[in-house]
């Protein structure tokens, strides 16, 4: 019975966190599709997004693992300078004193754009981004424990490293496909199936040990 109530604890938790992070994904979708403001788009009362200028100030390059970053520093006419990933050809186009186009809502920049490039900041809440990535590790830890229970003595340190595996590997994965923007029945295809993978790397981890 015990095993029982466990598993469904998991599994509980583990929607709850894929519900928490549908909620992310339609937030970040809501705040990309805002109108901007003074725009045919636009209704009159309804919420939109304000059109500001910025000032390129700087651009580097980051190499990682054989891939390249390209950033900007952009100079804000109501906020500090802040930094932006950019496409290549983007990149290529500017450079320092280059004035740029903002989108930006409740001070938050939705867009960086200059003669048709565009760049679309991740904008990530943070804590609700931390929230659904421990709950969906923690139900990966808690479908390993209902599994073994018997043995949750000597596998306890493994189950807790099973869990904040998932979670890390949730965080990582989630930000991509929220960034990416896919239709959600994709997203969440690709979420289940790569929950699923991470379970079953923990069961046969747990195996092993």
């Amino acid at each position: 019975m015990a095993h029982i109530t466990i598993l469904l604890a998991g599994l509980a938790v583990t929607v709850f966190g894929f519900v928490r992070f549908v909620d992310v994904f339609e937030e970040i979708h809501t705040y990309r599709a805002v109108p901007t403001c003074a725009t045919p788009a636009a209704k009159p009362g309804a919420l939109c997004a304000a059109r500001e200028s910025g000032r390129v100030t700087k651009r580097w390059t980051e190499a990682d693992d054989g891939s390249t970053t390209y950033k900007l520093a952009v100079a804000r006419e109501t906020a500090p300078t802040d930094d932006y990933s950019v496409g290549e050809a983007f990149y290529d186009d500017v450079g320092p004193g280059t004035i740029v186009d903002l989108k930006v809502l409740r001070g938050k920049v939705l867009e960086v754009s200059y003669h048709g490039h565009r760049a679309k900041p991740m904008n990530l809440p943070w804590l609700k981004w931390i929230e659904f990535s421990a709950l969906i590790g923690a139900g990966v830890a808690l479908v390993l424990t209902a599994m073994y229970l018997d043995e949750v003595d000597v596998m306890a340190s493994m189950l807790l490293a099973s869990g904040v595996v998932a979670a890390v590997a949730t965080a990582i994965g989630s930000a991509v496909l929220i960034t990416i923007q896919w239709p959600l029945i994709v997203t969440l295809v690709i979420g289940i199936a790569l929950w699923l993978l991470a379970a079953y790397a923990g069961l046969r981890t747990l195996e092993e040990f």
